[in-house]
């Protein structure tokens, strides 16, 4: 029998070469995904190392009252026995010191952070090299990282506007440096200056923590325990970390990123896998169907059912071993192609090496080998069972009481699927327990619906290709009666098309409701004329924005708002809360008060909470609340009303400006909104603007029509991105069609013959096989829409109501995905409809 299924394999190379090509694409997206995440992971692993090359440890203040880390403390460190070197740890946050350049371009990153640092004072302690200029050694004096400078128009020795938190200032450019042997920043802009200038710039006493380098021998324990012992607060001290700890610390952090990224990328590429087993299952059925008389032969010179089926799975074996070591190559190729993917999408990720470890290369080839084993295992138990009279005869439908299993098997699945997936959005509470549940109701729904869908094949099929009948003549009517014939393959093909579609139409029709949302609320909330927010998205503009556009004789009402965590009645965790002049937030804003009257001037000292965590923390209108802040600063604060409106104020805490002076909370502006006078047109506002768009040139300063059309847009991004990974599912979909109609006409060789021989003419024959394409592709894509619809109403109603309570269905673009794959079910078809109409009529006769 192994000899027999060599011989199978070698003389019917053709029929599974397209079913390699469902395999190729599935193996290739899951290796793709894990050559992807480990790229990053080995890049991030390598920067976590440059991180701390050279520290020994790291010394970091801790407790309630944390010490100091000054330079007295710098030198008490220094000082203990076995301690070769030390340094300043300090850097900012993403964006508190935005370089312009020369042609007033702010300094840009597409994504990864803009950082500034502390010169180190000890090179032992760090991977910077300077490459060009020299070291910054005044408070006014900078260097750059000389990828960041080459790429955004940066010369050593040239002086630069810098914004700061307190407005801009003039900086000297000294040098150029490198992070590394490669610069190796994986995007980031780096920046560094001296340690006492930073401290300056960033308003703060002391820094970060101290790195620490030991004399070679030390005793590292002895080292750390004198570290330690520097402090006598027993509720506060020194920890020391260790640079094993400390390189683990950095990976951890990035590692979690790295996961979400390959988590969804194997989210898409698990419905690629399911999708390929649709093909997979369907090309071994019409196959094994094909060799119905070779199998009885078989069992009637002695055959056994068990030996069939060894015969077809070990066929199915190989088929698979060969698709999957093709698709672990082809996933190289994919994960260069993600990466273009994203630049193209406008999410760009850093350069990679592309990594193929034995751990991806073993999963892609057991996801190959088991998705096609398992599709595999029905037709090879159906073949096995069939008798050999019945077979010779020709004589393989399918009995009554199998259909009915597959009518209560699809039915039990469709229910299994529907209470999962409801259970899921509106039951479970964790992450973890709705992906789970909705991931087990999709596919549930998915299956069930491939079963019975079998039963809608034959009258949809007629009802659709009435236009066919009656535009095609003879061509449309076969292919209408031959889409009809066999209800299961229909089925069974048009199911890998409906599972994409269906993804592709959840989300537009989940994009469209959060737009339509979006579009709405803002329309009703956004009174202001203008919204001023960072082009780069890591807002963090100084308050002399807000001062220099308040002083516009053309602008009036005006609100500036900060962001900063603050605890709430001695609470231990922070809750995040916002800034700005309630007078002015009132005027530009409905906030939708559902209690109080907004702003009030007899209360100076006042805020306004989000009804939900008001609800959830007792708190109601006139109330007095306690603010702390990270200064460790608190005060009483009035509640003079609560707000549903979250979509505009993304914060449960909006607190009057002149408290949130007094607590010394973060005074950055992340955003600021204004009216303009009365009478002022709008070409006199641009022109009184535009000084301000020279002075912060990363400042992006929209009417409140362009800031809503802008969110429309981020909305239409994230659409396209998920449909543009759902799109290798619905490629596959439509290999399969064209596998399909390839194998069919393989088996139907005969009756291609005869209607040749009785007159049909080429042009004919391919007529009725591009038309047969298009009514099983409008099958599935009904299917798959009227599915994506029922998802897409499901998802919008268990989202939160402040991101989506309208159920929005763009029919316009669902149309437009029918006719596409309609389409791209007649390109599909191409190859098999000339294949069929280039028979020779005798020949096919007498096959």
């Amino acid at each position: 029998m192994i000899r027999l299924t060599i011989r199978n394999l070698l003389a019917n190379r053709a029929r599974f070469v397209m079913t390699t090509f469902a395999v190729v694409l599935a193996v290739a997206f899951v290796v793709s995904s894990f050559v992807v995440a480990d790229g990053a992971r080995s890049s991030f692993g390598k920067l976590s190392e440059d991180l701390v090359a050279g520290v020994d440890m790291e010394v970091r203040p801790v407790g309630e009252n944390p010490p100091v880390i000054n330079d007295k403390l710098l030198e008490s460190v220094a000082s203990v026995d076995g301690v070769a070197a030390v340094s300043p740890v300090l850097s900012s946050q993403d964006g508190d010191l935005r370089p312009i350049n020369h042609n007033n371009e702010a300094l840009r990153t597409n994504g990864p952070p803009q950082i500034t640092f502390a010169w180190p004072t000890d090179s032992r302690l760090s991977r910077i090299t300077l490459v060009e200029g020299f070291a910054p050694a005044a408070s006014n004096e900078f260097a750059m990282d000389l990828d960041s400078a080459e790429n955004n128009g940066f010369a050593p020795g040239e002086t630069y506007r810098v914004i700061t938190a307190d407005g801009p200032i003039e900086m000297v450019l000294t040098g150029t440096f490198s992070f590394g042997d490669t610069n190796d920043t994986l995007g980031a802009a780096l920046m560094a200056m001296p340690v006492d200038g930073l401290l300056d710039i960033l308003d703060r006493e002391g820094y970060d923590a101290i790195a620490v380098g030991l004399q070679d021998p030390a005793e590292v324990s002895a080292v750390e325990a004198a570290i330690e012992a520097l402090s006598t607060n027993s509720a506060s001290g020194l920890a020391v970390i260790g640079s094993q700890d400390l390189v683990a610390e950095a990976k951890q952090g990035f590692s979690e990123e790295v996961d979400i990224i390959r988590n969804v990328l194997l989210g898409f590429a698990g419905v690629s896998v399911f999708v390929s087993v649709f093909i997979i299952y369907n090309t071994f059925a019409i196959v094994l169907s094909q060799r119905t008389r070779e199998l009885a032969l078989l069992r009637v010179v002695g055959t056994d059912p068990r030996q069939l089926r060894r015969s077809v799975l070990t066929e199915a074996l190989v088929v698979a071993v060969l698709a999957s070591l093709i698709g672990i190559g082809a996933g190289l190729l994919l994960a260069h192609g993600l990466e273009s993917l994203f630049t193209l999408l406008g999410a760009p990720m850093p350069d990679f090496p592309l990594v193929l470890t034995g751990k991806t290369a073993a999963i892609g080839l057991g996801v190959g080998v088991v998705a096609t084993l398992a599709s595999a295992v029905g037709p090879a138990v159906r073949a096995a069972k069939t008798a050999p009279m019945a077979a010779l005869r020709d004589d393989t439908s399918v009995s009554a009481s199998r259909g009915r299993v597959r009518l209560v098997a699809g039915c039990l699945l469709l229910a299994v699927g529907l209470v999962a997936g409801g259970t899921g959005l509106f039951v479970a509470s964790s992450t973890t327990s709705v992906a789970a549940l909705l991931g087990l109701g999709g596919v549930c729904v998915f299956l069930g619906t491939a079963i019975v869908s079998h039963l809608l094949t034959a009258p949809v099929t007629r009802l659709f290709g009435l236009p066919a009948k009656g535009l095609g003549g003879v061509s449309g009517r076969l292919a209408r009666d031959n889409s009809a014939r066999n209800p299961q393959r229909t089925a069974t093909t048009s199911a890998a098309l409906m599972v994409g579609l269906a993804l592709v139409s959840t989300a537009l029709m989940v994009g469209e409701s959060v737009k339509s949302q979006f579009r709405d609320t803002l329309n009703d909330a956004v009174i202001a004329d203008y919204i001023v927010t960072d082009q780069q998205g890591n807002a963090n503009f100084p308050p002399t924005l807000a001062e220099d556009l308040d002083n516009l004789a053309e602008t009036d009402a005006l609100a500036a708002f900060s962001y900063d965590g603050v605890y709430i009645n001695g609470s231990s965790n922070a809750f995040l809360a916002a800034g700005a002049d309630l007078s002015a937030v009132d005027t530009l804003f409905d906030l939708g008060l559902t209690a109080g009257v907004g702003y009030d001037p007899n209360f100076q000292s006042s805020a306004v909470v989000n009804e939900a965590s008001a609800e959830e923390a007792g708190i109601e209108v006139g109330d007095t609340i306690t603010v702390g802040s990270f200064a460790g600063i608190d005060a009483e604060v009035t509640v003079i009303g609560l707000f549903t409106q979250s979509t505009v104020m993304d914060a449960p805490f909006l607190i009057h400006r002149p408290v949130w002076s007094a607590l010394d909370a973060d005074p950055a502006l992340s955003w600021v909104a204004f009216d303009l006078v009365d009478g002022v047109t709008p070409a006199q506002a641009e022109a009184a603007l535009q000084p301000n768009r020279a002075a912060y040139p990363h400042a992006d300063f929209a009417t409140s029509a362009q800031f809503i059309e802008s969110v429309e847009v981020l909305v239409d991004q994230m659409i396209t991105m998920v449909n543009a990974m759902v799109s290798l599912a619905v490629v596959i979909a439509f290999i399969g069609i064209a596998n399909t109609l390839a194998l069919s006409i393989l088996e139907r060789t005969r009756e291609l013959g005869l209607l040749r021989a009785v007159g049909m003419s080429r042009r004919q024959v391919r007529t009725m096989v591009r038309s047969e394409a298009a009514l099983i592709a409008l099958f599935g894509a009904v299917l798959g829409v009227t599915l994506g619809v029922g998802f897409g109403w499901a998802t919008v109603v268990a989202l939160p109501n402040e991101i989506t309570s309208v159920v929005s269905v763009p029919v316009g673009r669902i149309s437009v995905l029918v006719a596409v794959a309609i389409g791209a079910a007649l390109v599909a078809a191409i190859g098999p409809a000339r294949r069929a109409a280039r028979l020779d009529p005798l020949q096919a006769i007498t096959t």
